[in-house]
């Protein structure tokens, strides 16, 4: 007992010191909820400031857990204003990374105390791929949009040659990041391209951007109209002489039965053969034909329907595609019937009397209804870049009720290649739009696509699908 009373004494002593401690330094609120989130080469960083906050947040990174031990040997990342949440690092080696956030009061005094989970991060960050060489941005200029013949020209001018670019095509002027959502698919240009020819549709009016490729993942592309993106809508007329594709090389000539080719650019032509060139000369006359083809193979194109000749002089390497639709999952081969008929089976008179007993002593089954769901990356993550866009998506159509429109915009921001992660929170919300649709069997198949990375947040939406399929009449 002689020993525990100076041990109790000591603890009143500290608790009492503490509140006043406390009480001195509550005017200056700690960051919260840091997180460390690694990407590919990079690590996002982001926090929640206190509110009201004066002064400025001092970012720190170690290979170690900071403590008060190692706060001085930790580097000095960013000293970042007091409205900023976020911070995109690229280590230079890859490797285990731990952050934290300090603030700094505009007397410059530094509050160094560290909270785990709140302003210092207890898990590391760990990239595995080394950061490429960096380069400055591309910027794009002097973007023209021109008819050829049958097709459209576009031409720009680039600052850093280096650089991958994306060609982006829509039918609406795009001047905003939104705008290139509901744009077709972008093309990904090879480092280096100044010129594209594209087939877009005859008597449809088309807008036309090329931006960095770099800067749009990282969601700090700009669009200046008149330099990446086109102010004047450029419009094929309708007697070019094709509706919507380009007439096909004699070796693409698809037999009876074989799938056509995609529409998109100008395919590079074959050369004709030498013989045929010869007839084709000034003052030759071709021999005539012989021989006629065989039932059923396929025709070749007459020299006359090859591509225009702006393609064989290097405008368009004649590899890439502008999609017009989402490709489907499963490509049934060529002559399935579009549907498979369902084939009844009897089942055994006792095995119908046993599923008969079971249903009717089994208590109804109630589908219940299930509430919208916004992941909390979503409702509390920093908006910038891609999320940005998504956030919008979901606080004007989705939250609003609008569930269509949601399903159409969402299916829009599909249309560009997203991260796995951000395409399963996509989906999940489209699976959600569905659902309040009444269209179960699509919402279920989003939910499916999406179950792998969201698997706790799928499974009550599952079971509702399938109990308001059983109900369904």
């Amino acid at each position: 007992m002689k020993k525990v009373a100076p041990l109790l004494l000591a603890v009143l002593v500290a608790a009492a010191v503490f509140p006043q401690e406390a009480g001195k330094q509550s005017a200056v609120a700690f960051v919260s909820k840091l997180k460390a989130k690694a990407v590919d080469s990079r690590i996002h960083v982001s926090w929640r400031n206190p509110a009201n906050l004066q002064g400025s947040i001092l970012l720190y990174r170690h290979t170690e857990e900071i403590d008060q031990s190692n706060l001085d040997e930790a580097e000095l990342l960013a000293t970042l204003e007091a409205d900023q949440e976020s911070y995109e690092d690229a280590p230079e080696d890859a490797g285990w990374y731990y952050y934290a956030a300090l603030i700094r009061e505009d007397t410059g005094t530094i509050q160094r105390f560290l909270v785990p989970f709140r302003n210092k991060t207890s898990e590391a960050a760990r990239i595995t791929v080394r950061p490429s060489a960096q380069s400055p941005a591309a910027e794009i200029t002097g973007i023209r949009a021109l008819i050829a013949g049958d097709s459209v020209q576009v031409t720009f001018k680039v600052s850093n040659p280096g650089r991958d670019l994306l060609l982006f095509r829509g039918n609406d002027p795009i001047r905003a990041t939104e705008d290139l959502v509901e744009a077709y698919a972008p093309l990904q240009l090879d480092a280096g391209t100044t010129s594209f020819l594209d087939l877009p549709i005859p008597g449809v009016e088309t807008y036309y951007a090329v931006i960095d490729s770099e800067s749009f993942k990282l969601g700090k592309q700009t669009l200046v109209p008149g330099e990446n993106t086109t102010e004047q809508a450029v419009v094929l007329p309708l007697g070019s002489g094709r509706s919507a594709l380009p007439p096909l090389p004699a070796e693409e000539a698809a037999a009876p039965g074989q799938p056509s080719p995609a529409p998109g650019a100008v395919r590079q032509t074959a050369q004709a053969p030498p013989a045929a060139a010869e007839a084709a000369a000034p003052g030759k006359t071709a021999a005539p034909e012989t021989s006629q083809p065989a039932a059923g193979a396929a025709v070749p194109a007459p020299a006359a329907a090859a591509a225009p000749a702006a393609a064989t002089a290097g405008i368009s390497s004649g590899s890439k595609d502008f999609p017009t639709t989402q490709l489907p999952y499963l490509q049934p081969p060529q002559g399935t019937p579009a549907g498979v008929p369902r084939r009844a089976e009897q089942l055994d008179p006792r095995t119908l009397q046993a599923i008969s007993r079971l249903l009717t002593s089994a208590p109804p089954v109630q589908a219940a209804r299930q509430s919208l769901v916004i992941l909390p990356e979503d409702r509390n993550g920093p908006a910038s870049g891609e999320s940005a866009s998504l956030q919008k998506i979901l606080r004007e159509h989705l939250l609003a009720g609008n569930y269509g429109e949601a399903e159409s915009k969402l299916q829009g921001f599909l249309n560009i290649r997203r991260s796995p992660d951000t395409e399963a929170r996509v989906r999940f919300y489209l699976a959600q739009a569905y659902y309040f649709q009444g269209l179960y069997e699509e919402a279920l198949l989003e939910f499916v696509l999406c179950q792998e990375r969201l698997y706790g947040p799928v499974q009550p939406w599952l079971e509702s699908c399938f109990r308001r399929l059983w109900n369904q009449p």
